[in-house]
């Protein structure tokens, strides 16, 4: 049974619900702090000081998804953020992809795509002031 240790009785559900609020408080205030959103499962569990088993179960009960893929999606909208904010003549997609940890950019112009209807270049090409909006 979940929650159960051999031998001692389970904790009252308000207890563990309290743990784990306290548990997705942390990791928010965590993944807040981590501006390059460059964060690896391992330095989360740690921080937080869950184990990876606990971590997904927290995740997906939280967010509905695997720890792995809110992070990978947390990383797509912090680049989103950086290419609207970008200048295209000095920055590239290239660029702003390897600051949050991206190094295959193919792989991570397909997931943009995917996940926000167009490529990262159609939204560094776009002025500032329309970017987010769209």
């Amino acid at each position: 049974m979940r929650g159960r240790v051999a031998g001692k009785p389970a904790p009252p559900r308000t207890e563990f619900h309290r743990a784990r609020q306290e548990t997705v408080a942390r990791i928010t205030h965590f993944l807040e702090a981590q501006t390059n959103g460059h964060t690896r499962l391992a330095d989360l569990c740690e921080a937080v000081g869950v184990s990876e088993r606990t971590l997904r179960a927290i995740f997906h009960d939280a967010f509905g998804i695997g720890p792995g893929r809110y992070l990978r999606v947390r990383r797509l909208e912090l680049i989103r953020v950086a290419l609207a904010m970008a200048e295209p003549t000095q920055d590239t997609v290239a660029a702003i992809a390897a600051r949050y940890g991206f190094s295959d950019g193919g792989r991570m112009a397909k997931d943009y795509l995917l996940h926000f209807g167009e490529y990262p270049s159609a939204t560094l090409a776009r002025p500032v002031a329309n970017s987010l909006t769209e």
